[in-house]
């Protein structure tokens, strides 16, 4: 019989795969449940950071002078013993940013500021980590080891909080332009060195020859940091020369080669944008040679590293955990991937604060090879009223009541930080709560009543205070 005699079957059909499609589309699974939870987790740590008594309230004080007199500082307006020794604001304008902010918004709004950049760091991290790998369990696990590693630094407000924006931003167009700029290690010498028949669209062309130079142009009036972001770029370009000559043995392939070229003329621009700065080329060479100012002897952070602390042994376990992800991955190790974790390697060890950047370019340089290593599970959405099938278990299954539960759990990690709290009729956070322990308020209250006459001691860490 025809199947025109049951026009029904046909209409249950189409239906039911429509249905399918639906839920299909609805679904998600525990990979996505797990980094909903994660990032409301983030967000609600962020929100509730104190307000370290050190560092931000120096550059609140240099940003509120800038917006006063309408001009940089020659000299350090504040050290009376420096006269006369001309300075270079390396943060002028994340110091007028967190001055605007303090003016129209107070303390509150310095903490919501560094919880807003900090936590969009870190989901543009995650972007990166998700471009690198197709898998949103791994990159939630990238995510997590980032935040363990950089644990000492990752909860002070201070104007290397944009510098890590900046960073974050140009990870996404690295990590976009990989999936292009690919390399074959089985390749023979002779082969075509673009190792790649993808052609880059015209989206990520804008963003790799205008986006990361307007990020340098950003950055380089923001932070001191850009000089770090140049050399991740220009390893970038070293490592792809590397590659092909290695493989090539030939100058002319070298120079033909299309990713070389492109990663050359990104790095060139990114400098010419970093070179639209008050200071010019000045900036640089104080930001390079600024480690090595004596003064910074007497500041914790700008020790070399001591094993014994948390930063040396997290340092410690990352170089164990890449050696063992090394033994047991089968993906190609990117040249450039090594050269700058060698660098900031070294960098670590010479200066503790270096950890932070660190961190970065190890996670972004592991992430292919966790990828290998653990194994990928399929997810499967299950078939409604299909008794034939055996139960599929939670980690295997994708379902519209997990995409719920995901909106459930993004919706508390706001509801419940401090950001939106006022936003519901909520009492703001108490000020209390917002600056650190360590903060000398009362002593500040004290000194305010009773002047002091003459030069006054205090502690490095309450200067900026």
């Amino acid at each position: 019989m025809s199947v025109d005699s049951y026009p029904e079957t046909l209409e249950s059909q189409h239906s039911d795969s429509e249905e399918r499609s639906y839920r299909e589309m609805f679904s998600m699974g525990w990979p996505q449940l797990v980094t909903c939870l994660w990032f409301a987790l983030l967000f609600f740590y962020f929100g509730n950071v104190h307000i370290f008594y050190s560092d931000i309230w120096g550059h609140v004080s240099y940003g509120e002078w800038i917006v006063a007199h309408q001009s940089l500082p020659v000299y350090d307006p504040f050290l009376a013993l420096a006269d006369g020794v001309k300075s270079i604001d390396a943060a002028w304008l994340s110091q007028v940013l967190f001055a605007k902010v303090y003016a129209s918004f107070g303390v509150r709004g310095l903490s919501h500021v560094f919880a807003l950049t900090v936590f969009t760091s870190h989901i543009l991290f995650w972007l990166a980590f998700y471009l690198k790998t197709g898998r949103a369990g791994i990159s939630t696990l990238a995510s997590f080891l980032l935040v363990v590693i950089s644990s000492s630094r990752i909860a002070i407000i201070r104007p290397e909080i944009f510098g890590t924006l900046c960073v974050a931003l140009m990870l996404v167009i690295m990590a976009w332009s990989e999936k292009y700029d690919v390399w074959n290690r089985t390749a023979k010498p002779g082969d075509d060195t673009q190792n790649s028949g993808k052609k880059a669209p015209l989206a990520l062309l804008l963003a790799l020859y205008l986006g990361i130079p307007l990020i340098f142009l950003a950055w380089a009036n923001l932070h001191g940091s850009f000089v770090v972001g140049l050399a991740i770029l220009g390893l970038q370009f070293l490592g792809r020369v590397l590659e092909v000559g290695w493989r090539t043995r030939s100058l002319v392939q070298v120079c033909s080669d299309p990713w070389v070229r492109c990663w050359l003329v990104v790095t060139e621009l990114a400098v010419c944008g970093a070179l639209l700065n008050p200071y010019h080329m000045d900036l640089f060479l104080n930001s390079l040679t600024f480690p090595r100012n004596p003064n910074l002897k007497d500041v914790l952070e700008w020790e070399p590293l001591e094993f014994r602390d948390a930063e040396g042994i997290w340092f410690c376990a990352s170089w164990v955990l890449m050696l063992g992800l090394f033994r047991h991955s089968r993906t190609p190790i990117r040249t450039a991937d090594m050269l700058r974790v060698g660098l900031l390697s070294l960098a670590v060890i010479v200066g503790v604060r270096m950890i932070g950047w660190f961190s970065v370019v190890f996670v972004y340089a592991m992430v292919p090879h966790l990828t290998n290593v653990i194994p990928r599970r399929e997810l499967i959405v299950p078939v409604l009223n299909d008794n034939s099938k055996q139960p599929v278990s939670f980690w295997y299954r994708k379902t519209p009541l997990i995409t719920a539960v995901c909106a459930l759990i993004v919706w508390f990690g706001f509801a419940f930080s401090n950001i939106a709290t006022p936003l519901f009729g909520g009492k703001p956070r108490p000020l209390d709560k917002i600056y650190s322990q360590g903060t000398p308020r009362k002593l500040t209250e004290f000194l305010k009543e009773h002047p002091p006459q003459g030069q006054v001691w205090n502690p490095q860490w309450w200067g900026d205070w």
